[in-house]
């Protein structure tokens, strides 16, 4: 834990805890402040008011800024006992300290006269003042040592998320690069002047990937990326793929980047197509005001093909979306013996 107090200090953005410690602290030691000139104005002479309100002021000071920048500290160490001590200690000397400046004072004040002189109720009012202070000071650092820790809690949770959702993306990008590059090679295995256009393609694609898809984009990126896809899987072949990509929502709505990439790359896999007869759809819709639905259909290769060692599949996508909208969507599956789909529903 930090032994420091936040007084002029530059605050972290977005910790507001911070502002509402120091805005506190402020406005109680301006209150402090006013009430000891007040009470000194009114009890002592003009020339004592000065020193009396300083000596005042720097006892309270050392009680409040002893308890919240070194006891509390040793509370959260586990160290009770020096905490206990400590503030039976602090609160001693302070009052004994206090019943000096009262009494060194008392002279020139009918009021502290009354009260130390005469031997009237004043230790009672020092012994209050310290205890209250002492008290405010534990509380105030109480309060923001959770706050602190809830926050580093909080930032250690989004760190944590964010370093898996880099490691399930870091599998999306080599993997349909490696898919890619087959395609390549199969066109430049057989002289194909449709190998430059590849190669095009697959350079478009890279500098997406590299550069432009971090976080959300908006739909019509992620459209382009998939039919740039098409495109370089449709190079393999000579005849027409019946793969179709039917979009029914403003391209301007924004997802998380390469998140349907997966989907079309598992499709196009899993149905065989170009080597037997299938078909591949995906379609996107709009359920409602704030919901976007993506379903996606493929026919079943026969012999069915396993999944590689290594491949992303649908468990990479699944924790993906566990991670990116928790408890915004829903993931349903839907096999048989000849046909694959799946229906994607995000809430944003």
């Amino acid at each position: 834990m930090d032994d420091f107090v936040y007084l002029n200090m530059k605050l972290p953005p977005g910790k507001w805890f911070l502002s509402i410690a120091f805005i506190t602290q402020f406005l109680f030691w301006l209150t402090s402040l006013l009430l000891v000139i007040y009470v000194a104005a009114n009890n002592q002479q003009r020339e004592n008011v000065v020193l009396y309100s300083g000596l005042l002021m720097a006892c309270h000071l050392a009680n409040f800024y002893v308890v919240y920048s070194f006891l509390v500290p040793h509370y959260y160490k586990k160290n009770n006992t020096l905490l206990v001590l400590g503030l039976v200690a602090l609160v001693i000397v302070l009052t004994f300290l206090r019943e000096m400046i009262e009494r060194r004072f008392a002279d020139g004040s009918y009021v502290l006269a009354a009260n130390y002189l005469n031997g009237k109720a004043g230790l009672g009012g020092v012994l209050f003042a310290e205890i209250f202070i002492a008290a405010f000071a534990f509380l105030l650092r109480l309060s923001l040592n959770y706050e602190i820790e809830r926050a580093r809690a909080i930032e250690y949770q989004n760190l944590h998320l964010q370093s898996e959702l880099r490691f399930l993306k870091a599998q999306i990008n080599p993997h349909f690069l490696f898919n890619t590059l087959n395609n390549i090679y199969s066109l430049i295995v057989v002289k194909s002047v449709k190998a430059e256009t590849a190669l095009m393609r697959l350079s478009d694609l890279l500098r997406y990937m590299l550069y432009e898809s971090t976080g959300k984009v908006n739909l019509q990126k992620e459209l382009k990326v998939l039919f740039a896809y098409i495109e370089l899987f449709q190079l393999r072949f000579e005849q027409k793929l019946p793969v179709e990509i039917i979009n029914e929502v403003d391209c301007q709505v924004e997802i998380e980047s390469l998140l349907l990439v997966p989907f079309l790359e598992n499709a196009l896999k899993h149905s065989a197509i170009g080597v037997q007869p299938a078909t591949v759809l995906m379609k996107i819709t709009k359920q409602g005001e704030n919901t976007l639905q993506v379903y996606v259909y493929n026919t079943k290769a026969n012999p069915p093909i396993e999944q590689e060692v290594g491949g992303i599949g649908l468990v990479n996508i699944e924790k993906r979306l566990e991670l990116l909208y928790p408890g915004k969507h829903k993931l349903l599956i839907d096999e048989n013996e000849h046909t694959f789909s799946v229906t994607l529903t995000i809430a944003f």
